[in-house]
């Protein structure tokens, strides 16, 4: 069995990619081992039928028509520029101004005093305050 390397030059020399020194070597080769011949017969046959039996796709459109639509979407591009840069900065300072929005109101809402609030949470309760001068300490139990 041939190395990887002498595969490798086979199918250069089949797909014609040698220069003259390597070229004349593979064919050196060539001429005097047999398994080197069916190698690179079997490596013309391959490229043989993959050229014969490739699928053709084929567009309905020429390509005059895609690079006529490519050089639309660049015209279109290249003139709404300005108008695409505005609308751009404008979408920043929304994206900045939506969530300090947000935060502020939120910050209102617990700041805002609510009606009838205040005393009510402590009007079934008991309050007891414990003070001590000498001891600097102050204790309100709310009950």
């Amino acid at each position: 069995m041939k190395t990887t390397e002498v595969i490798l030059d086979l199918q250069a020399y089949v797909d014609s990619e040698l220069d003259a020194a390597r070229r004349a070597e593979v064919e050196r080769l060539l001429n005097g081992d047999a398994e080197a011949r069916q190698i690179a017969d079997g490596l013309r046959e391959v490229g043989r039928l993959v050229r014969e039996h490739e699928p053709v796709a084929q567009v309905p459109e020429t390509r005059e028509f895609y690079w006529s639509q490519i050089q639309r979407r660049i015209a279109a591009a290249e003139g709404g520029g300005a108008a695409h840069k505005s609308a751009s900065s404008a979408l920043n300072w929304l994206r900045w101004l939506a969530p300090a929005l947000g935060v502020a109101a939120v910050v209102v809402f617990v700041a805002m005093p609510r009606p009838g609030a205040r005393g009510q949470e402590f009007a079934d309760s008991t309050t007891v305050m414990y003070q001590s001068d000498a001891d600097g300490l102050t204790i309100h139990w709310i009950e």
